[in-house]
Formats: structure tokens, C-alpha cells, sequence
């Protein structure tokens, strides 16, 4: 089985319990290479983003604690997934962290510059109060920064699993059907703009309003 197969094989699953909606598809259509950056409301929103965009060839870059699940990684390595190490739980020095984090945001930048889609999650968590923060995150700011020529920045804002039991967030609530958006939207001006003109934390509060704009109730 090919990761396309099985993109199509969890999208039709998933409908019977999500009513997934699609915002601006378009902009992935372009033939162009893409930079993907999400919110992270659950820990199942990258399956659904997967599975909705199942003929895109997204790399995405997951944490090392999925990548070593007896399921979930025979998955992501069908994706070509790339292992992400948990900074916060090792024993390396702050210096050692930031040295590792630098070479993660190395390698997407040289995937982009190879021609492949890469899939990231700039807060590199899921959230656990109700808006998305970023905080002191580097990766988005440093690969937005080194941008290979000819990539496209698109974001993507995701609804509607924030009280689900996939979610950190309380209280949760049970629906068999589930209303779940996905806005897709082409900042790729903007985000090479903040990258070179602001400093990290001041990047990240870009993506945070962004991400964080028209909360619905859920």
C-alpha cells in the first residue's frame, strides 16, 4: 500500500464520524513546492490534514514518539516522515537544544530546496488553552528566513476538535458528528516579510493572530 491509498482509505473512515470542510484548496493546486504550517488543536488533526490532502506528497515532520508507535509509525514512514526529537524531555543542555532545533530547520529548508512538500507545526505542540501560542519557537522563523526561491508559504487554520476527546482542552464534549473547517491561505509575501524585518517572538505573534482570528465556538 502507497501513502496515497492509505490517505484515501482514512479519509473515507473519518467522514463517517467528521464533517471535514475545505477553505482554499486551491492554492496547494498550484504546482508549485509548499511550505505548510498549521495550528495544532488535537493530536488527530495531522491524520485529518493527511487524509484530506491525500494526493499532495506533504513530508511531514513528526514527533519521535509517534515515529516509534507500532501503528502510527509504519504511517508516517509511508509519508517520509521526519523524526522530531522531544527538546524538552532530553538531558541536552539549553545549547545542545538549540544546536539540534537549528538542524531540524536545516533539514526542512534543504527538503524545500530538493522539491519536497514539507508539513510543520510552528508551535511543535498541541495547544492546551484555547488559543494557539507559539511562544519562543524557532523553527518557522528560521526556515521562513532561508526560504529557497520558488517555495510557497501556505497556512492553515484549523476548527472544531478543540473539546473533542483527540483535544487537551476541557470540558470535553462527545458528538457522533463533528463539524471540523480547514482554512487554507498563501502568505508566503508576508511571512518572508516578518522574517526579515522582525525578530523571532515578534514572527511567532504574526502566526499566533493569524491562527488565533475568528475563533468559532465549537
Amino acid at each position: 500500500m502507497n501513502r496515497f491509498t492509505l490517505g484515501k482509505i482514512v479519509r473515507f473512515f473519518f467522514h463517517w464520524h467528521y464533517d471535514v470542510r475545505v477553505t482554499g484548496e486551491e492554492v496547494l493546486r498550484d504546482r508549485k513546492v509548499h511550505l505548510v504550517l498549521p495550528n495544532h488543536t488535537a493530536y488527530v488533526d495531522p491524520l485529518i490534514l493527511f487524509s484530506e490532502e491525500w494526493w499532495l506528497p506533504i513530508r511531514p515532520m513528526t514527533d519521535e514518539l509517534f515515529m516509534r508507535h507500532w501503528l502510527y509509525g509504519r504511517v508516517l514512514r509511508l509519508a517520509d516522515a521526519i523524526e522530531v526529537p522531544d527538546l524538552q524531555k532530553s538531558a541536552m543542555s539549553r545549547e545542545e537544544g538549540v544546536a539540534a532545533a537549528s538542524q531540524l530547520s536545516q533539514i526542512a529548508i534543504d527538503s524545500l530546496a530538493a522539491g519536497k512538500e514539507i508539513c510543520f507545526y510552528p508551535s511543535g505542540h498541541v495547544k492546551t488553552v484555547d488559543k494557539e501560542v507559539i511562544g519562543n519557537r524557532r523553527m518557522a522563523y528560521e526556515v521562513c528566513r532561508a526560504l529557497p526561491t520558488g517555495v510557497r508559504v501556505i497556512l492553515c487554520r484549523m476548527r472544531g476538535l478543540e473539546s473533542s476527546r483527540f483535544s487537551k482542552l476541557q470540558p470535553k464534549q462527545w458528538k457522533w458528528r463533528r463539524t471540523v473547517t480547514m482554512v487554507f491561505e498563501d502568505h508566503t509575501e508576508d511571512v518572508k516579510t516578518w522574517a526579515q524585518t522582525l525578530d523571532k517572538r515578534a514572527f511567532n505573534e504574526k502566526l499566533e493572530n493569524w491562527y488565533n482570528s475568528a475563533i468559532l465556538s465549537v
